[in-house]
C-alpha cells in the first residue's frame, strides 16, 4: 500500500513538473493566435468604422453599396459586383465541378489503373511546381510570339491578328475566358497529394470484401472509398467555402486586374497598396476593412449552413 502511494506521489511530482514545459510549448502559438489573429481582426473591424483621420464613421460602408453598380476612384475604377461575380464563378467552377473531377481522379490512380505510374507522373509533377513557375510559364505561352498565340496564328483562327500585340491577356474578350481555361486546367491538380494520402488510409481488404460481395469499382467508389475519406474531402470543402468570394486566382501574375479580370482577393490587395503608397495620405484608408468586414458577414453564414450540408451527407467512418 505505501509502495503504491509512492509511486502515485513521484507520478503527481512528474505530472506537475511537466506543467512549465507544456504551457512554454504552447506559449508561442497561443502569441501568434493572439497577435496575428484577434489583434489584426480587432484592428481591422474598428478601422472599418472610421476614416481617414480616426473619426467614427459609417462612410465606408455607403461607399460600398455605391461601389457595387457605380465606379468609384476609390474602388480601382471597378465595378465591385462584377469583381464579386467574376470570383464567385470562378469558385463555383471549382467547388461543383474541378474539386468532384479531382476527387474521382485521384481514386482512379490509386487503384493503380494500367499505366498508372505514367499518369501519376504527369498528374502530380503540376502540382509540385511552384505556382510563380507555372505562371510564367503560361503568361509566355499566351503573349504575342508563344507558342499557343504561335498556333492560333498559324491556323488562321479568329481574333489571332487582334491579339497579336498584347496575346490572350491584352483584350477584355479573351483575358477572362484564358483566366478561366487555365483554372480547369490547373484545378485538376489540386489537393492530389491531400487525397492521395487520405485514400490510402482505406485498407485494401474494404475494396476486397465489397468486390467480393459484387460491388463493381464505382459502387466501391461511392459506398466505400467516400465515406471512408469524408472527413478528409469535407475539411477540403469547408475551406473552399471559406473562400467563395473573395479568392484571387493569380490575377496579379497574369494580367495585375486589367481587361475586366479583377477578382476580389486582387481587389482587396490593390485597394490596401494604393491607399497605403498614398504620398498625402487617404481618406478612404477604412474602405478595404470595410470591405473585410462586408464579405465576412456575406460568407459567414455560407461556411456555417454549408458545414452542416457537407456532415449530413456522409457520416464519419472509422478505419
Amino acid at each position: 500500500m505505501q509502495t503504491a502511494q509512492k509511486k502515485i506521489g513521484k507520478y503527481s511530482g512528474f505530472e506537475k513538473r511537466k506543467f512549465p514545459f507544456i504551457y512554454l510549448f504552447i506559449a508561442f502559438p497561443v502569441a501568434q493566435f493572439l497577435v496575428f489573429w484577434l489583434y489584426v481582426n480587432f484592428s481591422s473591424i474598428t478601422l472599418a468604422f472610421q476614416d481617414g483621420e480616426g473619426i467614427p464613421t459609417l462612410e465606408n460602408f455607403i461607399m460600398i453599396f455605391e461601389a457595387m453598380f457605380k465606379e468609384q476612384s476609390y474602388n480601382s475604377n471597378t465595378l465591385l459586383f462584377e469583381t464579386m461575380a467574376r470570383s464567385f464563378f470562378l469558385w463555383a467552377l471549382d467547388f461543383t465541378i474541378l474539386f468532384p473531377i479531382g476527387v474521382t481522379t485521384t481514386y482512379i490512380l490509386y487503384r493503380q489503373i494500367p499505366g498508372h505510374y505514367v499518369f501519376r507522373l504527369c498528374y502530380i509533377i503540376p502540382g509540385l511546381m511552384g505556382s510563380v513557375i507555372w505562371s510564367m510559364l503560361i503568361i509566355y505561352m499566351v503573349e504575342n510570339g508563344g507558342l499557343i498565340m504561335t498556333f492560333l496564328d498559324k491556323w488562321n483562327v479568329p481574333m489571332s491578328q487582334k491579339l497579336i500585340k498584347g496575346g490572350l491577356f491584352g483584350t477584355e474578350e479573351t483575358a477572362f475566358p484564358t483566366i478561366v481555361t487555365i483554372k480547369i486546367v490547373m484545378g485538376l491538380v489540386g489537393n492530389n497529394a491531400v487525397l492521395t494520402g487520405a485514400f490510402t488510409r482505406v485498407p485494401d481488404e474494404i475494396y476486397e470484401s465489397a468486390e467480393l460481395d459484387g460491388a463493381g469499382f464505382w459502387r466501391t467508389y461511392v459506398s466505400i472509398a467516400i465515406p471512408c475519406v469524408w472527413s478528409t474531402i469535407a475539411t477540403l470543402l469547408t475551406f473552399s467555402l471559406c473562400s467563395f468570394i473573395t479568392a484571387d486566382y493569380n490575377v496579379y501574375l497574369f494580367t495585375g486586374g486589367a481587361n475586366k479580370t479583377s477578382t476580389v482577393g486582387y481587389l482587396l490587395y490593390q485597394l490596401t497598396l494604393d491607399i497605403s503608397q498614398s504620398p498625402t495620405g487617404s481618406p478612404y484608408y477604412g474602405y478595404p476593412a470595410a470591405l473585410g468586414v462586408f464579405f465576412t458577414i456575406i460568407t459567414l453564414p455560407v461556411v456555417l449552413g454549408g458545414r452542416r450540408i457537407i456532415d449530413k451527407i456522409f457520416v464519419d467512418v472509422e478505419i
